[in-house]
């Protein structure tokens, strides 16, 4: 075989296990299995069916709560949200699974719908909008407070941004790229060097100009914050 052929080979890249979690439990709700209201088996119980350990069931239950999916219940446990916006997430993930986005796709599309989304907020947020992204901006400060990284409380405000923007298009797929940047913010160590405190600092202000209805500041304020996101494109990837 020539080093020209060896050369076009790329690498096999193995589905996650979290993924497959999610695709099956979207399946069960989209069949009508699963219904509105209905419980999700525990963690131990899903680990032990698929096989997989209990973080990796974590890190799928946690995904479909940003997908607005799922939601926890008052005394333990999860439950199913909404039939609909399970459907919906299924379409936009069938479709994107074909792409296996890469982080610099991810980043560049994020920075389209997050930017735009941002200057919806700050038109639409209501009430219960706002505080629910002061919320956000409230669980990372005490995830930053404790030494943590604050992963998941720094990607729930991107979420709550794009809910208070009141387009479910934008919602769903920004749902879908942040949910993604998970995998690639632990491989690559984006928390880095006291990262974590500047992304709270910029959720702050990205929050005080959609509190101002600044749209244009709403904007400016979350490309900024994106913006240091692009320095983790790995060489090899950049353009």
């Amino acid at each position: 075989m020539s080093s020209e052929l060896i050369s076009s080979l790329k690498e096999i890249v193995l589905e996650v296990p979290a993924d497959r979690i999610v695709d099956q439990v979207n399946e069960l709700i989209s069949s009508g299995q699963l219904k509105a209201g209905d419980k999700i088996p525990s963690e131990r119980l899903l680990s032990e069916k698929f096989k997989v350990s209990r973080f990796v069931v974590r890190d799928a239950l946690s995904q479909l709560e940003f997908y607005g999916v799922l939601k926890k219940a008052p005394h333990g446990g999860r439950v199913v949200v909404s039939s609909e916006d399970s459907a919906f997430m299924t379409m936009i993930a069938n479709g994107l699974s074909l792409v296996k986005p890469d982080y610099q796709s991810l980043m560049e599309t994020r920075n389209v719908l997050e930017i735009e989304s941002a200057g919806l907020a700050a038109e639409r947020a209501t009430a219960e909008d706002i505080q629910a992204l002061e919320g956000a901006v409230k669980q990372l400060e005490e995830k930053v407070s404790q030494g943590e990284a604050g992963l998941e409380e720094d990607l729930l405000f991107h979420i709550q941004v794009a809910e208070a923007s009141k387009n479910n298009v934008l919602k769903y797929l920004i749902s879908y790229m942040v949910s993604h940047m998970m995998t690639y913010t632990r491989e690559y160590d984006i928390c880095r060097d006291a990262r974590n405190l500047k992304a709270l600092n910029e959720h702050v202000l990205i929050l005080k100009h959609i509190k101002a209805r600044d749209v244009e500041k709403s904007r400016q304020s979350m490309r900024d914050h994106l913006s240091s996101l692009f320095d983790f494109i790995p060489e090899n990837y950049r353009s």
